[in-house]
């Protein structure tokens, strides 16, 4: 199921996700949806891209070759942009301050992928 663009075109979204193979897939997806993605593999790296950088929305991986993503997820908080979680960690393993943040178990359908991040911008 390829859904239509609701996002304002040039949505930025941050992708967080250690697996290339996987990340590829995920950006492939979400620019069918109009979407341009940036990719980060590590937390430090994402970190850096959010100082640098504009974003609407993220994607993010909670368990990362570099430790637990939750540091990106705090600096998103702090500066309001919605992200989502997608991984295959257990959500009781997401701290308290993050339990209301919308959570996809991997593996995922695509088309589940492309809704939630739709939902998450408004779309």
């Amino acid at each position: 199921m390829k859904l239509e663009r609701s996002a304002p075109a040039g949505t930025r979204l941050l992708l967080v996700e250690d697996q290339l193979d996987l990340a590829g897939l995920v950006e492939q997806a979400l620019e069918q949806c109009g979407k341009q993605v940036v990719h980060a593999n590590s937390v430090f790296e994402a970190l850096s891209l959010l100082e640098r950088e504009q974003f609407d929305g993220a994607v993010l991986d909670v368990e990362l070759l570099d430790g637990t993503v939750f540091p990106v997820a705090d600096r998103l908080t702090e500066r309001g942009i919605p992200f989502l979680f997608a991984s295959a960690v257990y959500t009781q393993l997401v701290p308290a301050r993050h339990r209301r943040v919308p959570f996809l178990a991997k593996p995922f359908h695509v088309a589940e992928l492309q809704e939630k991040v739709e939902t998450l911008l408004g779309g």
